[in-house]
């Protein structure tokens, strides 16, 4: 049986249309998470956004453990995009332009992706801009001619001067200069976000039969285990 779990959250926010048939659509990972979903059955995982400030990150050895048995781990867009860049070796599938910068090295910065966003109530509206959007927004209004090179630059380098939780496009233009260009912002997050959303809503059936992970358990995993199960058990009660 075919199970695909998808952990989004601000990086899909005002995408139109609903998610493909057969994903079970979760919000960002926390640590355990994904452990989690392999209990649950996931032969997928499509792994977009986690937690970053508020709580504990996921583990990559919850990744090794899933790719060891046998799921398929997808990574895009934000804390998915890092994920995948740090564990493409052992399998985890990469997708999109902000993962190809990070497994270039061409960015090496976790607050790159980072931002802050609303509750899940809301659909998680981000309320501030993360900096993969913004130089890509400074590129594409460059290359279109609505700001020159020094503006661009100046952009930047104030965007760069900002902690992730004050990035906002408030911060770095005028009223009338930012109404002139919002217009023409890009969002490589939703464009990455549904790129991966397409790629797991086909993957195949079955178990995965990529590159094993030589995962190897360790103290520290071990309870992380024993605390998802206890979880887990406690909500199927």
């Amino acid at each position: 049986m075919t199970k695909r779990i998808l952990f989004i959250g601000p990086s899909l926010h005002g995408a139109p249309g609903p998610l493909p048939a057969g994903i079970d659509c979760r919000p960002p990972a926390a640590k355990g998470d994904l452990l989690a979903a392999v209990f649950d059955g996931a032969t997928s995982i499509g792994f977009v956004d986690g937690t970053f400030d508020h709580g504990a990150s996921t583990w990559h050895k919850e990744i090794l453990f899933a790719l060891n048995q046998g799921v398929r781990v997808l990574g895009a867009a934000s804390m998915g995009a890092l994920r995948a860049a740090e564990c493409a070796a052992f399998g985890v599938i990469g997708i999109g332009t902000i993962y190809a910068d990070y497994a270039a090295g061409r960015r090496t910065a976790d607050e790159d992706v980072a931002l802050m966003h609303g509750p899940a109530e809301l659909g998680f509206p981000p309320l501030t801009e993360a900096l993969v959007d913004i130089d890509a927004t400074l590129e594409y209004l460059l290359s279109q001619g609505h700001i020159g090179a020094a503006a661009r630059d100046r952009l930047a380098a104030g965007a760069r001067a900002l902690h992730f939780k004050d990035r906002r496009w408030e911060c770095l233009c005028e009223p009338s200069e930012l109404a002139r260009l919002r217009p023409h912002f890009v969002n490589r997050k939703r464009a990455d976000a549904l790129l991966l959303i397409d790629a797991l809503a086909s993957t195949p059936e079955g178990p995965s039969k990529g590159i094993p992970s030589g995962f190897t358990e360790t103290l520290f995993f071990t309870e992380l285990h024993r605390e998802v199960l206890a979880r887990s058990r406690q909500a199927g009660s």
